[in-house]
């Protein structure tokens, strides 16, 4: 995530600056689609592409803020992120953790939080999973204040690019959003060299979709820097060059999985669900042997299931729907022939 940062003329700047409109330049997601305005937040233009779908903001914006220029949040960021941070960390982010670990296919000997923050999830880990607490780690390239910061021996300052350690597993939790797209495929390609081939991790960050139907404050280029809502077509986009395949979880838009270096496998619910039923024994059998492990074992099954067989409940009540519709159209037309005739 940008580091926190003063910038004094950040309000003269938005007052007398208008941002470069983009009607028929490339998206800078999947560079190449046209871009068309979608909607002014704060003052910065976002805009959305028609082929991939991303919403992103003012290119010119993202630019000065990947340049250190300007701050694209206020510097009291963390005070006011703590408590959602610690919140994730304690909470949901340990649900992401256990289902990754449920849906890996490789023996996890290192799990990798990406973005940890203040390292929250960290310290919850070791805290459920004591026993196995040298298996996670944690990088930060912005931390909190050092007051704010993990004290595990795994909570790292600086970039994928500065760790030597491989790793089979991980989560990059509400974290993406804040990148630009170059910034993003920076981070991609850095996790590819510290991926074993089939290792799995999961991004948590919402998607075109769910922040029009959902949450539109999500896009916030000043208050929590939220920059860019990749949609799955853009995500594929950057990690695919990087050798992943993004695998889509149905039923939830804020959320995607990428494999690295192994061929793609079938998409779809029943495809996840046979892979969430049937997961690595030595990743099971390392967690029967933590203090906690049966929970996160539990955990990770109903964590992803129920997205799973929600998503399934309603394709098929979608494809019921539509045979029932089309059966009404057959039924009409067969009275009309019959009156006519």
């Amino acid at each position: 995530m940008q580091p926190a940062r003063e910038s004094n003329d950040l309000c003269s700047f938005f007052s007398k600056k208008k941002f470069l409109r983009l009607p028929d330049h490339p998206c800078p997601v999947c560079l190449a689609g046209p871009a068309r305005l979608h909607r002014p937040v704060d003052g910065i233009d976002y805009f959305s592409c028609d082929a991939c779908g991303s919403l992103f903001a003012d290119p010119a914006f993202m630019a000065r803020v990947d340049a250190g220029e300007l701050a694209n949040y206020q510097t009291t960021y963390w005070e006011s992120e703590l408590q959602a941070a610690r919140a994730r960390g304690y909470g949901v982010s340990l649900a992401r953790v256990a289902e990754t670990i449920r849906m890996c296919r490789l023996p996890i000997a290192r799990f990798i939080d990406i973005g940890t923050g203040a390292g929250f999830l960290l310290d919850a880990l070791a805290e459920l999973l004591p026993e196995l607490s040298d298996r996670f780690y944690g990088i930060e390239a912005f931390p909190p204040a050092l007051a704010h910061r993990s004290p595990h021996a795994h909570y790292r300052l600086g970039t994928l690019g500065t760790m030597n350690e491989m790793f089979e597993a991980g989560v990059c939790i509400e974290v993406i959003e804040h990148l630009s797209p170059a910034t993003l495929r920076g981070l991609v390609a850095q996790l590819a060299a510290r991926a074993r081939p089939g290792a799995l991790f999961l991004f948590n960050s919402a998607q075109p979709g769910f922040v029009e139907a959902r949450d539109p404050a999500y896009l916030d280029p000043l208050g929590r820097g939220h920059i860019v809502a990749y949609s799955i077509a853009g995500a594929t986009s950057i990690f695919a060059p990087c050798g992943f395949n993004i695998i889509t979880l149905p039923g939830r838009q804020w959320a995607f999985m990428a494999e690295y270096g192994v061929p793609a496998e079938p998409a779809g619910t029943e495809a996840l669900l046979h892979r969430l039923w049937a997961p690595h024994p030595e990743n099971i059998a390392m967690l029967e042997g933590a203090r906690f492990g049966p929970l996160m074992i539990a955990l990770g099954l109903d964590a992803a299931r129920v997205y799973l067989e929600h998503a399934t409940s309603n394709e098929r009540t979608a494809w019921a729907q539509a045979l029932s519709a089309q059966l009404d159209r057959q039924n009409r037309r067969g009275i009309f022939r019959r009156l006519v005739k």
